[in-house]
């Protein structure tokens, strides 16, 4: 794993949807810098929120659950609410069809650190 800077992690991860082995489906709606920490925030399916103390803590816990279609048509502060609801409901039906994606989420950071 290399050393990934706030920009990656915004860039790589923002609007993607995940799986948790604990929480299902959901999605990353915000990563954010807090002092040298990048936290980022999650939306599961059955309304918890929870924010991931680190990048690394998150590459741990998460698994990608993006494929062929799910990329999004608008980025993600642009959307309603609805429409995010939508994406989550999406993510979990990933998450229970079994779509997650063992290193994408690593992948995506090493893309976006070149």
């Amino acid at each position: 794993m290399g050393a990934y800077t706030f920009a990656h992690y915004e860039k790589a991860w923002t609007g993607l949807m995940v799986s948790h082995p604990r929480f299902g489906g959901g999605v990353i709606v915000r990563v954010v810098r807090d002092g040298g920490n990048v936290l980022v925030a999650v939306r599961f399916h059955d309304g918890l929120r929870k924010t991931f103390a680190s990048g690394e803590e998150a590459l741990r816990e998460l698994k990608s659950l993006r494929g062929i279609l799910s990329a999004s048509l608008e980025p993600l502060d642009r959307i309603s609410d609805q429409s995010l609801q939508r994406r989550i409901q999406q993510a979990q039906r990933r998450h229970d069809t079994r779509c997650q994606i063992d290193d994408d989420l690593e992948e995506r950071l090493q893309q976006f650190s070149i």
